[in-house]
């Protein structure tokens, strides 16, 4: 085979050394033995006629005949050529006499033949060679024997070191192969075709060019003139595309010699690191992910030594303290600690170096290059027995941010526990979540009792349409301040109060719930509501003196006017008619003063009810301030309630009064009506409308208007002031349908 007789060659060389020193130096000494001794061993040589008989031997032959039992007692002149001769190469005693004769017949020029003998108990191998004798000797031949034991057996020891060379490349995980000085494939293992994927499983004596793709046989060319040109063993990391997907290999080529030392090519070992390439890619880039997030991280990393001396601290570090890291590095990390602090730090640390994969959460405060402190909290773990680390590793994050936070909720905390006012909050499902101890003195329950009790056990089944109105306000984001209302206290109790309600964000800025605070004002009710009968009663009072005082004195003075009249009338004095005009005037003031007496006390309100005193005042209004004035009630109403009765009734009056007053109008109309959700008082006029908000400065709208929504609180009632269809001025008071009124025909 081509192979095997290539490797013989190689085998011959001193160069080669790859399977095993060992074997190859044997074998060639045992090369260079049989050389020695082919090169000073004399052949045995005989002169025989045709007949097989010794003609002639050389000292040789004779001291071969004498060592060498099996070539028999032959005399000269006795037959040598026959099996006798040969008696123990009797397996090619025949094919020798066939040989010679053909020798004597002139079929052949020479003869040659290798057969083994027993010589001293071990095999002994023979040379024979017979060839005609020249020079005219006819009939003789010139037979030599030759002992070529030694190179027989140089020879089975090259096969054998050819088969474990052989064994040994195939049995290796790597890639084996040899070029030669031009570029052409000597010897490859299988593990080579498996490498490169080749298209056939022997390529030997094709060129690289031939069997690579022309840019990696190009690079392969290149690597092979720098081995050459170094004489030096060189690796490489190639990427091979195969039909298997791309493989990276891993290289090593280095000058093949021959036995005289002569660079006759280059032999190389290529090894598959595909997945250890990947596992370090992997590696890499699991490392810049974990640079990453130490150094992108709001965390810093310190390493400290068993004395506690800084020995690495991450970027974050600087952003922390201010120090630039060199700053750091090199101290102990004791001296960036409050000395309140520090004692306990010290302890911690003494406390984490006798364990072992622990680690520790410490508070402290830490110096910063403007002077300041700054809350840190710091985990410790303590990886000193790990080869990788060696070194206690601190976790350190900036919590300044949450103990102000702390501090700050436990300020509001505080607030909110000595308040006056009932705080308390509600999730979404409207249960109670806070509840403070102003909320306990307000309504009775303590805290234990309403958390997780639904809100709306406090407010009346009259009042749960406004609550529930509310509540979808503030979910949609909007505060509702001051809101004054009813709500139930222990035992069922009614208790007049003040809510603000206001969204609770959470952290995703979504609304997660509903921040109440409740203010009891039943005894500003109380104080509110004795002013405004006070003030009821005075002007009751003063309306009596007008009719009862005034009135009549007015009405004295004008019989006393109408007595001067007659009596200047009968004298035919011109002053009469003064007399008489004055006394006109006179009556005309004391039907104002009835009128507004009237208004001042509105006693038919108790005698008639709030229609009646609605369209007493609506006539009195037109015929004191001439102006058109008309009152509407399509369904009768009756409200049981007086002084809910006087309460619509003032808000009407102080309504119309404005509208007569300051619309600029022609027309002001007065609607009493009701349905079966509320009463509804509303007063209308033609002018030139509301005044907007925006322009109106501030702490404007008047006594009249402020009481107005006084009286509408204090029923529960609802006042809006809005421009109408006419550009004119709506006031509307609704009053919600609590049982307080019915309709009639």
């Amino acid at each position: 085979m081509v192979w095997t007789s290539a490797v013989d060659r190689f085998a011959e060389q001193d160069g080669y050394r790859r399977v095993s020193s060992k074997t190859t130096k044997r074998q060639q000494l045992s090369v260079h033995l049989s050389d020695a001794l082919l090169d000073f061993l004399e052949e045995a040589v005989a002169l025989v006629d045709q007949e097989g008989r010794l003609v002639g031997a050389n000292e040789a032959w004779v001291r071969l005949k004498n060592e060498s039992p099996w070539l028999g007692s032959v005399e000269e002149g006795a037959g040598v050529i026959d099996e006798a001769a040969f008696k123990q190469a009797s397996d090619v005693a025949g094919s020798i006499l066939l040989g010679v004769e053909s020798v004597f017949q002139g079929l052949q020029p020479e003869f040659k033949q290798e057969f083994s003998v027993l010589q001293a108990g071990k095999p002994c191998w023979l040379s024979l060679r017979a060839k005609a004798v020249p020079g005219g000797s006819e009939g003789f031949a010139m037979v030599s024997l030759r002992d070529v034991t030694a190179r027989c057996k140089a020879e089975q020891d090259l096969r054998e070191s050819h088969s474990l060379f052989h064994r040994i490349v195939e049995g290796t995980g790597d890639g084996v192969f040899i070029f030669d000085m031009e570029g052409r494939f000597l010897m490859h293992n299988s593990v080579c075709v498996d490498l490169f994927s080749f298209h056939s499983k022997s390529m030997i004596g094709k060129h690289i060019e031939e069997v690579f793709p022309p840019h990696l046989a190009q690079t392969i060319l290149g690597q092979n003139q720098l081995v050459l040109g170094t004489g030096r063993t060189l690796g490489y990391e190639m990427a091979v595309d195969t039909p298997a997907g791309r493989r990276n290999l891993l290289v090593q080529k280095g000058v093949y010699r021959n036995h005289r030392n002569e660079a006759v090519g280059i032999i190389g070992i290529s090894r598959d690191i595909t997945e250890r390439k990947q596992a370090e890619e992997k590696l890499e880039k699991s490392e810049r992910h974990f640079r990453a997030l130490i150094e992108k991280s709001m965390d810093c990393i310190i390493l400290l030594s068993p004395k506690g001396c800084i020995t690495y601290a991450s970027p974050p570090a600087k952003e922390l303290s201010g120090f630039d890291l060199g700053e750091l590095v090199g101290t102990s990390v004791f001296f960036w600690i409050h000395p309140e602090d520090s004692p306990v730090a010290r302890q911690r640390f003494q406390d984490i170096l006798e364990l072992t994969d622990a680690s520790m959460t410490l508070e402290v405060r830490v110096l910063c290059k403007n002077g300041r402190w700054k809350w840190v909290e710091s985990t410790a773990s303590n990886l000193l027995h790990d080869p990788s680390m060696q070194a206690l590793v601190l976790n350190v994050r900036d919590i300044s941010e949450r103990k102000e936070a702390e501090q700050e909720s436990r300020r509001i905390a505080a607030i909110v526990e000595s308040s006056i006012d009932g705080i308390l909050s509600v999730d979404l499902e409207g249960k109670i979540t806070s509840w403070n101890p102003a909320a306990q003195r307000i309504f009775g329950y303590s805290e234990a009792e309403m958390l997780g009790v639904d809100f709306n056990t406090l407010t009346p089944e009259d009042r749960l349409e406004e609550s529930t109105q509310f509540a979808d306000a503030v979910l949609r984001g909007k505060a509702i301040r001051d809101f004054e209302t009813v709500r139930l206290g222990r035992g069922g109790g009614r208790l007049e109060v003040s809510l603000t309600l206001s969204p609770i964000h959470g952290r995703d800025r979504c609304i997660a719930g509903v921040a109440v605070i409740v203010r009891d004002i039943t005894e500003r009710r109380r104080l509110e509501k004795e002013v405004l009968e006070i003030a009821d009663f005075e002007k009751h009072r003063i309306g009596q003196d007008l009719h009862d005082d005034l009135c009549q004195h007015l009405v004295g003075i004008s019989m006393i006017g109408n007595l001067l009249y007659a009596d200047l009338a009968g004298l035919g004095l011109p002053q009469a008619e003064d007399a008489k005009q004055v006394t006109h005037m006179i009556r005309k003031a004391v039907d104002h003063a009835r009128i507004l007496a009237r208004g001042l006390s509105p006693l038919n309100i108790a005698q008639g009810g709030l229609m009646a005193g609605l369209e007493t005042l609506v006539s009195n209004t037109e015929q004191l301030f001439r102006m058109p004035c008309c009152f509407e009630c399509p369904v009768a109403v009756h409200i049981e309630d007086a002084d809910l009765a006087m309460h619509l009734y003032r808000i009407a009056q102080e309504a119309l009064h404005n509208a007569v007053k300051h619309s600029n109008g022609t027309k002001v109309v007065v609607r009493l009506a009701a349905d079966e959700k509320a009463v509804q008082v509303t007063v209308s006029d033609d002018g030139v409308g509301p005044p907007d908000p925006q322009k109106r400065p501030m702490g404007s709208g008047g006594l009249g208007m402020h009481t107005m929504q006084y009286r509408a609180r204090i029923i529960g009632a609802v006042l809006e002031i809005s421009k109408n269809n006419q550009g004119g001025t709506n006031v509307v008071c609704r009053l919600p349908n609590r049982q307080r009124f019915s309709r009639g025909a």
